[in-house]
């Protein structure tokens, strides 16, 4: 991969579950990249096999950090994690494997509704804060792996970037039915995330948005419980399992080297977090009466579709939930560099 002479457009929904990775090549092709958010502290010892080096190292004022899907991760379900030294090093970790480490690049990334906003006005203290942390270097940790390098970076409302991606086609170009209010309820790793957008974008409704602490690492949580109970589990079940368990069709983990049916524990699971996930969202736009499209997004709607049964009238999961936010941010840094170039 060559040099180019302008910086890359790259966009990253870095959640507390998965990053997630979407750019556009100066070629034309299209890069998405999903990863699970799974870091440690310190040298684990993640090497490839062919002893080229360790796998997914890197180093911040002295501490080691490891980047891998291989290992059980640290807690990320905490406050300050998108300014965080945990989420700079996974950034950098996804922009390294969509190899992109010969780019100079302009990151665009978020913060959650409760994050962005304060008191109806942006948190301009924690956007520089996020902005401030992905500008710091790292250090890679193995020679071979070059990292990229980040010119600038601008920080989005998760949820609102959403509202972007539902409103805007891949040549922006609007929609002609967003005149009204929009809702976007994004569900993700540790928060469900509600946006109401009005007026085709020129404001948000903050009477009717919000973020509430229900994501998909507490359904997993409850997975994990589940089969420790049934089958005597002792020791955590690897997240990738019981994400990949989750969306299994015939519901089955392996165990003890032999295929396992959780069908029971997984129903039961979906429909706990279902219930909580209804009434989390009809505490902030009721059933949806005055508005005209609620919208689902993130990487929980795939699994959560019986919530439309809600919204009858005006529910739906857009194509491709997971990189909603990440296409939105991109679509959004097209459409200011646009406005820019009239």
């Amino acid at each position: 991969m060559s040099n180019i002479d302008s910086n890359l457009l790259v966009a990253v929904d870095d959640g507390y579950a998965q990053t997630k990775l979407y750019t556009v090549l100066p070629d034309g092709t299209e890069i998405k990249q999903v990863r699970r958010s799974s870091i440690r502290t310190g040298k684990q010892g993640i090497g490839s096999i062919n002893g080229d080096g360790f796998v997914g190292l890197y180093e911040v004022d002295g501490v080691g950090f490891t980047v891998s899907e291989l290992i059980e991760s640290e807690d990320t379900k905490f406050d300050g994690f998108h300014t965080s030294v945990l989420d700079r090093v996974l950034v950098n970790h996804a922009l390294v494997e969509a190899d992109l480490s010969n780019y100079s690049v302009d990151l665009w990334t978020g913060l959650p509704v409760a994050d962005f906003f304060r008191d109806g006005e942006k948190d301009k203290a924690k956007i520089a804060l996020k902005r401030e942390n992905l500008l710091k270097p790292i250090k890679a940790g193995a020679p071979d792996v070059i990292l990229p390098k980040i010119e600038d970076v601008k920080v989005g409302c998760q949820a609102v970037s959403a509202w972007v991606d539902f409103a805007m086609d891949d040549n922006l170009n609007l929609r002609s039915d967003i005149d009204g209010a929009v809702a976007i309820i994004d569900i993700g790793g540790r928060t469900t995330d509600i946006a109401t957008v009005m007026n085709g974008g020129e404001s948000v409704d903050h009477q009717r948005s919000g973020t509430d602490n229900i994501g998909m690492l507490d359904v997993y949580a409850g997975l994990s419980h589940g089969i420790a109970r049934k089958f005597d589990v002792r020791g955590n079940l690897p997240l990738s399992d019981l994400a990949k368990a989750m969306r299994n069709p015939d519901k089955t983990i392996k165990l003890w080297g032999k295929p396992r049916d959780i069908s029971d524990i997984v129903d039961a699971v979906l429909e706990e977090y279902e219930g909580k996930l209804k009434r989390a969202i009809e505490v902030v736009i009721g059933n949806g009466a005055s508005i005209d499209h609620v919208v689902f997004v993130g990487g929980g709607s795939a699994l959560f579709t019986g919530l439309l049964k809600s919204f009858p009238h005006n529910g739906q999961i857009v194509t491709d939930p997971e990189f909603a936010n990440a296409r939105g941010y991109h679509k959004y840094a097209r459409y200011q560099a646009s406005l820019r170039a009239e």
